[in-house]
């Protein structure tokens, strides 16, 4: 016989992230004590304190209470992809938490989302955007299915899987005098005002292109926003390398803004998808990576 119920792991789910049994009483409409007794009911099960009872603070998660979690997680998504017919039949209230890396994202999930909607019109998707640290967390402890993302060599515990290339280009204004280039070499943007994405893991992979050809570049501002990137390089602030390539290429105030080449042989950046490695993938999991799949080859073959 197993010794607890989904609702319990839901219960205990719930006031691990809202760090107290009254926050998750009230965001799942139910009673605290229930919550309180379900948490107890597991403990005692498996025989191991879940959480330390901190007045300041509420509950914070042992360390056994944090491997709970994730595995926890697992089962509910298990559970709710059994329910769900692959068919969409009774999908009705499923859902599938995804993650996008937040420059990647914009200019991918929506479409990809919408193949995935069309096959699989009763799943929800819930979706998060995070920086690349933050989805391997996310994928670490349970709380995502799927994260798409790049592969910056994290070496983190999930299983990846490459699903396309994209090359880094030089972004400038329209009246930049560089603007009627095809090309660039990494030399000649290092003379210009480098408007760098800030974001952890992404900036070290964008000074790595430079390091690589013994060039030091001329840093004139950090951003964690590609649409900021955008905007300043549109309205002369400086010149830009990214891999990301939104379409139509004008920033938000509507000014035009020209991609160039790097002369230099540099590597592509991989997209990659990435799952937990310890639990399995749902149908519903699998479903979404096809999409993902599916859209990136697509995209290779229209260039």
């Amino acid at each position: 016989m197993i010794p607890f119920t989904l609702r319990q792991l839901q219960y205990f789910v719930s006031a691990a992230e809202h760090v107290g049994t009254a926050q998750a009483a009230t965001a799942m409409n139910v009673s605290q004590p229930s919550v309180s007794m379900a948490i107890k009911q597991l403990e005692e099960a498996l025989g191991e304190s879940l959480f330390v009872r901190q007045h300041a603070q509420g509950l914070v998660l042992t360390p056994a209470g944090r491997a709970k979690l994730a595995e926890a997680r697992s089962l509910l998504s298990q559970s709710k992809a059994w329910i769900a017919s692959p068919a969409g039949m009774n999908g009705r209230d499923a859902w599938i938490d995804v993650g996008c890396f937040v420059t990647l994202g914009p200019s991918h999930l929506p479409a990809i989302i919408r193949c995935f909607r069309q096959h699989n019109p009763g799943v929800q998707v819930r979706l998060r955007e995070a920086n690349v640290e933050q989805l391997h967390h996310l994928i670490d402890n349970g709380s995502i299915e799927v994260a798409l993302t790049y592969d910056l060599g994290l070496g983190r515990s999930g299983n990846m899987e490459v699903v396309g290339y994209l090359r880094p280009h030089v972004l400038v204004g329209s009246d930049h005098p560089l603007a009627t280039r095809r090309s660039v070499s990494l030399k000649e943007i290092a003379k210009n005002p480098l408007i760098l994405i800030g974001l952890p893991h992404s900036r070290d992979y964008f000074l790595s292109l430079f390091r690589s050809a013994g060039i030091t570049p001329n840093i004139a501002m950090e951003t964690q926003s590609l649409e900021m990137v955008r905007g300043m390089v549109a309205n002369g602030h400086g010149v830009s390398v990214l891999v990301t390539k939104p379409s139509p290429q004008v920033s938000y105030d509507g000014r035009p803004l020209v991609s160039l080449e790097i002369s230099e042989t540099v590597p592509p950046q991989k997209v990659v998808v990435i799952t937990p490695r310890h639990f399995p993938v749902t149908w519903m999991a699998e479903a979404f990576i096809q999409s993902i799949r599916q859209h990136f080859s697509t995209a290779s073959e229209s260039h």
